[in-house]
């Protein structure tokens, strides 16, 4: 027989325990099911992204008729080139964005969120252009592909390769 005093000593803990315990799995389910998302699964609101800035350049189209220079924007960083001409409304004549990648490689464009139509003129890492696409619809979702390796990828206002006589084997300087 357990005396008296070691009995309550014994009772206290019981109690204390599972009132501790009780306390404790209600506090954890609280705090597994309000607690937040982590940060890095939440995409970032337009909002928050960091403001996309653009280097200016100037690109030299050489042809047999001449050189012609165009006025560029530099995009070269992650969110430069995710963002490219998104969101524009105009773009001047004799105006566009040259994307620079980092090493040659297969590069799909599209034109989302993109509210003018655009000539896109692909080259690879000498500047030689080796694809073309005229005219693109905007706000289109179908990829754009240019065969090849492609290092750097002109975007100018429609109608610039035909008023300019632009075509596949000229190149063009920066």
């Amino acid at each position: 027989m357990i005396p008296p005093m070691n009995n309550f000593i014994v009772r206290f803990f019981v109690v204390f325990a599972v009132v501790f315990g009780a306390i404790f799995l209600l506090v954890w389910f609280y705090l597994s099911f309000t607690a937040p998302v982590e940060a890095a699964e939440l995409p970032r609101p337009q909002a928050e992204r960091p403001a996309v800035t653009f280097d200016k350049g100037l690109v030299r189209l050489l042809s047999p008729y001449g050189a012609r220079d165009i006025k560029v924007e530099i995009a070269k960083s992650y969110y430069q080139l995710q963002q490219g001409l998104m969101y524009r409304k105009e773009l001047a004549p004799n105006t566009g964005m040259l994307f620079k990648y980092k090493h040659a490689q297969t590069v799909k464009m599209w034109m989302k969120n993109t509210y003018i139509s655009l000539d896109m003129i692909f080259a690879d890492k000498l500047g030689r252009i080796k694809h073309i696409a005229e005219n693109t619809t905007p706000l289109s979702e179908e990829l754009i592909v240019a065969p090849g390796l492609i290092k750097y990828v002109l975007e100018v206002p429609a109608g610039t390769v035909k008023r300019l006589a632009i075509s596949v084997g000229q190149r063009f300087t920066f």
